[in-house]
């Protein structure tokens, strides 16, 4: 069996083996159903760190010595604060989370510690013992506290109205739901603080990753539901029935079931991107089930056949460009692997999983359900796509005779001002920037947000990092020269004006000098001894250094909070920090600059060149793909145009609008082109078949334009509205996603109906597989004259650019006296060629399968000598001399070789002729 055979009898299996496919569709749906159960959700913030970040294993060693950075601060405000009530209420809060089993440690006006020098006297202890008995002792406590330069902006707030507990988190163990816990466990606890203070809320990695979790199934409840109401009502518009409008509802349910329960088996958790999968499935899923439900009444319209002979020629129709589409569309969400941060590339192997689960139900099913329950007639009062020259109205209308009129008038304005506006946008996307802040997620309404800027104005940000120094001398920092260089970095991050607070060690020992001198400000220096150092350090309880100097004195930490939601700010102050670090450390100590926050955000980093690299790699694979379908090069460059278009002018509205690039945006050009170029393989498609009817291939293209133009549309407004839905999501970066996707939809409109037709119009396409469905005459063509020392590809590309006829037996396939510059081979049945002189007819010759006929009309314009007519049934390749003529500049290697072995055969049959006449010389055979 050839391989073509083969091909086909795979895209029948849904009717030909319909019982089989529908048992196949049931066990797998069964199987992968019982996975559900075990889907997990993460959001954890570990997901949106490169597995091969450098600093990581850096920053587990400093977070090991001086305490993690996962630090959730609960923030109080209250006029009652500095009561014996409030700071009763606050003991117990305090109390309540400690004992909270994940709870490392918890810093707070409990735990802090009073400074005060009065003459040669140094009063250094607890802020706050106990609860104060009284009134006067609230107050005296209240002062202390706002005299202490290191607790004012970091505890409590400027009007000592506000303070907060700095929880520091134990390392989450692996489990999914770890962070949901700690954020309600601690809801919980502050729950009775609520009846003493006006503002009381908890905010830090645990509440970010709850709320993203909470918002992810708010998302999954509303977006895919909507997507499939949108589905289903814009079918209903377009095909007037509920048979056309269900069965992409069907697909899609089956497809999601068989995603979701193969993500459950293989343990890829859902993510805040995940949360798309329904609507992905539903909207792209639905535009090759509406490719086929259109061939389906097209064909059925004009053929009036049987459910499953319309289902069987819709297939052979669709067989090709649904392959072509389904493996573009996946390469698309795969090649989002390449982008290095995991909730990326989990999101990218559950949507590859989701669209190619999608392309295998629809092979199946939609042909099964056509074939067996199929309308039987044409809903509306038209079919979407029919052929011939029947008006087309409404949108696609629109865009037949805006093509039509640019094609004729303004085909070259409107390349050029496309080339304008590409290299606008691209100057526009220059600009871009890149960001992964996890705050960046949400709405700009939503309360984290709110509380985030809460804190920061009262206290200082949330967010924490490190800066840590070491050396490898003991008691290293017992040494004034390396304090004062936690001094001079502390210094310029001050300077940087971007980070809110800084506190390390030299923090301490300069007040603590300060008050040793009777708080006289002069002396709000570092101490200058090695002696003194050690002996202010003596007045300092252990707790109090955990977080900023280690047991051996061998490594200094400086503990900077910020509140910093845009990646490329951050990133760039960043970078300049840790020069300046590393400068200041010198060749003495080791400089480091880590953070959970820091590494999150420099992933951003690495978006924009996977991004590039994604990309690239998809636009090679179908670069590729495309040339080797339609045997083109040119083709394969003209397939990218639809698509790199549309690209162009989303980044550069991103540019333009300042859209960031994200984890949401930073899919949207891979996964656009992969879906785009769905309709310009049907219009490679259509127009591949219509040339091999006709040599004005400018009519073949304006018919292509105009029968794909409404499923080329509606298909495309279809993806825009679907994509659109996406805006409702309670992320910024899904909604940012969705509306730049639609965006892209509509482009893509203008790309595959006005520019790529226009530049396809000057290229002849041939289908890969035409060529491989012509073997089966292989023994004919090999031994025809006119492919003599021809490969196996020559030929049939050869092939390819002619037309094939039948004709029954007794019809006439030449005329003697007509004119015409057409040569026939032919393929099956037998041919007589008869010669009319006055009244008489005489035979000349009877011609079998390989030989050909009508060379001489194909070579000048002349009158044909015979009549050539059918004896049986025959099937026939015509090759059209202006069609030859005009290929000759597609495949001049092949035309040359056909012109000469056309020449061969005519000299032979000169040969004849003369030999004939000098035997006879009234029996010329010349036709």
């Amino acid at each position: 069996m050839s391989a073509h055979a083969t091909f086909h009898r795979l895209l029948l299996l849904g009717v030909n083996h319909r019982w089989a496919s529908l048992v196949f569709l049931c066990l797998v749906t069964v199987l992968l159903g019982l996975g559900l159960p075990r889907l997990q959700v993460d959001t954890g913030l570990s997901s949106l760190i490169p597995g091969a970040d450098p600093d990581k294993l850096i920053y587990d060693q400093v977070a090991e010595e001086f305490g993690s950075d996962n630090r959730t601060l609960i923030y109080l405000r209250g006029e009652r604060l500095w009561t014996p009530e409030g700071l009763t209420a606050l003991e117990q809060l305090h109390r309540r989370v400690q004992a909270l089993p994940f709870v490392q440690r918890v810093d707070d006006l409990y735990t802090l510690r009073s400074v005060r020098g009065e003459g040669e006297v140094l009063d250094a202890r607890l802020l706050l013992a106990e609860v104060p008995a009284g009134s006067s002792e609230a107050e005296q406590a209240r002062a202390d506290a706002l005299y202490n330069p290191l607790i004012v902006g970091n505890y409590l707030s400027q009007d000592g109205e506000a303070t907060a507990l700095m929880v520091t988190v134990r390392e989450a163990p692996d489990d999914p739901t770890f962070d949901r816990r700690v954020s309600r466990a601690l809801e919980d606890a502050i729950a009775p603080a609520r009846t003493h203070f006006e503002t009381v809320f908890q905010i830090g990695p645990p509440r970010i990753s709850d709320e993203l979790k909470s918002n992810l199934l708010r998302d999954l409840l509303l977006l895919g539901p909507l997507s499939a109401l949108l589905l289903v009502v814009t079918l209903l518009l377009f095909f007037r029935g509920w048979f056309a409008a269900l069965v992409p509802l069907a697909t899609s349910i089956l497809s999601i079931i068989w995603a979701f329960g193969l993500m459950g088996w293989v343990g890829i958790p859902l993510n805040i991107l995940s949360a798309m999968i329904p609507s992905l499935v539903v909207v792209i899923g639905a535009t090759e089930d509406t490719h086929m439900m259109a061939a389906y009444f097209r064909d059925l319209a004009e053929g009036g056949n049987s459910r499953a002979d319309t289902t069987r020629l819709m297939m052979r129709h669709m067989g090709v460009p649904l392959l072509l589409t389904i493996f573009t569309t996946v390469m698309g969400f795969a090649s989002n692997a390449f982008i290095g941060i995991e909730m990326i590339e989990h999101f990218a192997l559950a949507s590859t999983a989701a669209l190619l689960a999608n392309g295998i139900i629809t092979l199946l099913l939609v042909p099964l359900l056509l074939s067996v329950i199929g309308p039987t007639r044409v809903y509306g009062r038209r079919t979407p796509g029919t052929r011939g020259r029947t008006s087309v109205r409404g949108l696609p209308g629109l865009a037949v005779r805006a093509f039509g009129t640019a094609h004729q008038h303004y085909a070259r304005p409107v390349l050029l001002l496309t080339g304008a506006l590409c290299a606008f946008f691209v100057y526009q996307a220059s600009t871009l920037h890149v960001t992964n802040d996890p705050f960046s997620y949400f709405r700009e309404d939503r309360p984290l947000l709110q509380h985030a800027r809460q804190v920061q104005q009262d206290l200082a940000g949330i967010k924490v990092f490190f800066v840590s120094l070491e050396s490898d001398r003991e008691r290293a920092f017992l040494d004034p020269a390396n304090l004062r260089r936690l001094a001079e970095i502390q210094a310029f991050i001050a300077k940087q004006g971007i980070f809110d607070s800084s506190i390390s060690l030299a923090d301490h020992l300069t007040l603590l000098n300060r008050e040793f001198h009777g708080g006289d400000p002069n002396y709000h220096t570092l101490p200058i001894r090695r002696d003194l150092v050690a002996q202010y350090l003596l007045f300092l309880h252990r707790s109090d250094l955990d977080s900023y100097v280690s047991h051996d004195l061998r490594r200094a930490n400086i503990v900077v909070r910020h509140n910093v939601s845009d990646s490329a700010t951050l990133n760039r102050h960043i970078r300049e920090l840790r020069e300046v670090v590393a400068g200041i450390a010198g060749a003495e100590l080791r400089g480091h600059v880590v953070g959970e926050n820091l590494m999150i955000n420099a992933a951003a980093e690495t978006l924009l060149s996977a991004q590039a690299k994604s990309l690239g790699v998809l636009l090679v694979v179908i670069f590729l793909t495309v040339s080797a379908m339609f045997t083109s090069f040119r083709g394969g460059v003209i397939a990218l145009i639809p698509s790199l278009v549309p690209i162009i002018l989303m980044f550069g509205i991103m540019g333009l609008l300042d859209i960031p690039l994200n984890p949401g945006t930073a899919m949207v050009a891979v996964i656009a082109i992969g879906i785009a170029i769905d309709g310009t393989i049907h219009l490679f498609a259509r127009y591949n078949d219509l040339c091999r009817r006709t040599a004005d291939y400018t009519e073949a293209v304006r018919m292509t334009v105009r029968e794909e133009a409404v499923p080329v549309v509606y298909t495309s407004l279809a993806l825009a509205l679907g994509f659109g839905i996406l805006i409702f999501s309670n992320f910024t970066l899904v909604a940012q996603f969705g509306a730049l996707a639609a965006a892209t939809m509509l482009f893509s409109i203008f790309a595959n109906l006005i520019i790529t037709p226009i530049i396809m119009s000057r290229i002849r396409l041939v289908g890969l597989h035409q060529i491989l469905a012509l073997s089966s005459q292989k023994g004919v063509l090999d031994a025809s004259p006119l492919f003599r020392e021809m490969s196996d590809y020559q030929i049939r590309k050869a092939i390819l650019i002619s037309e094939m006829h039948e004709f029954d037996a007794k019809e006439l396939l030449i005329e003697q006296g007509s004119i015409g510059r057409s040569m026939y081979l032919l393929l099956e049945g037998e041919v007589e060629v008869v010669r009319r002189d006055g009244g008489e007819s005489r035979q000349i010759v009877v011609l079998t399968p390989g030989q050909v006929f009508g060379e001489i009309g194909f070579i000048r314009d002349t009158q044909r000598t015979a009549d050539v007519r059918a004896l049986t049934p025959v099937k026939v390749l015509r090759f059209d001399y202006e069609k030859i003529r005009k290929d000759l500049k597609f495949f001049p290697g092949i035309v040359a070789r056909l012109n000469f072995n056309i020449s061969g055969i005519l000299g032979e049959r000169l040969a004849d002729v003369m030999e004939q006449r000098h035997a006879t010389p009234k029996a010329g055979t010349k036709q």
